[in-house]
């Protein structure tokens, strides 16, 4: 709704201006009633209705139109990010066993949620989660503690000796999982309840955007280090031995991939061209150091799976450049040592 209205002196120092009456009808405003009055970051000045009650919000999903289980908790998920507050799965005919498991076993995963009805009419999930209590910024802090502590396994799994740690990381990747969708889930709550947008720590819709595509980058990094641990596990099993020359020089390059994830989170948490500058570095000698290996491995004929383990290091110093260009972005949406902002 467009609509001009003229700025009008009211005494001698006040101005005021006219609340249009279709959007006070659709407010429920009266009399009386106080307005919150919220300038975002672009120098857009937000009108929040202080006293409007939020109505809890309800997604109920037809399992027989989904197609397949697999499907329908895809659906669940869905609806759990859009940050509806009851999730209701039902069906024309009662539901099996199979679609009743699967969106159970989908709704634990799911932080906040928790299951309140379920039988074979249907199964109803409800959140309790309060959104101010989780800031998006400690989410994808703890985001990265968790990358980084599977990254951890899987250097000290390098050699093939000791690979019992290597369990932890599906666990941990199963965590990672659940963080993803609660800070999507944030995300689309600050952008559809502005009013909670500060309190959840989102500035402006560009924000949000940056930590949405910063969260899946690191959600895919912990995909990469899954594969590694699977793949080591697997070479084990097969009882193939590395050579330790070879095992260092792949222990150097996971140091340095390490290192160059923790930083470039940390510019993203914290956005400084000396920390930034210092995550490009880092991901750069990661690279360079993969071509390295890799030359290594090529010159004394190391079979192929020592090669595999060196490019998923790679894989995760390219996916840093994907979070370094949103913090430089982030940079410069302030005034600061290296850029004067103007609006």
């Amino acid at each position: 709704m467009d609509e001009r209205r003229r700025v009008q002196k009211v005494g001698y120092n006040s101005l005021s201006i006219s609340i249009p009456k279709q959007y006070a009808n659709a407010m429920n405003l009266k009399q009386g009633d106080s307005i919150l009055f919220r300038e975002d970051s672009d120098g857009t000045l937000r009108l929040i209705p202080a006293t409007q009650a939020r109505e809890a919000t309800r997604a109920t999903l037809k399992a027989d139109q989904a197609g397949s289980v697999e499907m329908l908790t895809k659906l669940v998920v869905g609806a759990y990010a859009l940050g509806y507050d009851t999730i209701e799965v039902v069906g024309r005919e009662p539901l099996d066993h199979v679609t009743v498991e699967g969106v159970l076993e989908t709704v634990r995963r799911l932080r906040g949620m928790e299951v309140v009805e379920s039988d074979e009419r249907h199964v109803v999930a409800q959140s309790f989660i309060d959104p101010t209590k989780f800031p998006v910024d400690s989410l994808i802090k703890r985001l990265q503690i968790l990358v980084s502590r599977s990254l951890d396994y899987v250097n000290g799994s390098l050699d093939l000796r000791q690979t019992g740690s290597l369990n932890q990381v599906a666990r941990v990747r199963d965590e990672v999982d659940e963080l993803y969708w609660l800070i999507l889930r944030q995300l689309l709550v600050a952008l559809n309840r502005r009013e909670l947008a500060s309190e959840i720590g989102i500035e402006s819709p560009l924000h949000a955007s940056g930590d949405r595509v910063s969260a899946k980058t690191m959600d895919e990094i912990g995909g990469i280090i899954q594969d590694m641990a699977e793949e080591l596990v697997r070479l084990r099993g097969l009882e193939m031995k590395m050579d330790p020359k070879v095992t260092a020089g792949i222990r150097r390059l996971a140091t340095k991939a390490g290192e160059a994830f923790n930083t470039t989170v940390e510019s993203l948490l914290a956005p400084d061209i000396k920390l930034i500058g210092k995550s490009l570095a880092l991901v750069d000698e990661t690279m360079k150091l993969e071509k390295e290996v890799t030359d290594e491995l090529l010159a004394s004929g190391e079979s192929g799976y020592a090669r595999v383990l060196v490019s998923y290091f790679g894989q995760i110093a390219r996916y840093c450049t994907i979070i370094i260009e949103i913090s430089s972005h982030r940079l410069l949406r302030k005034t600061s040592r290296v850029a004067t902002v103007e609006r």
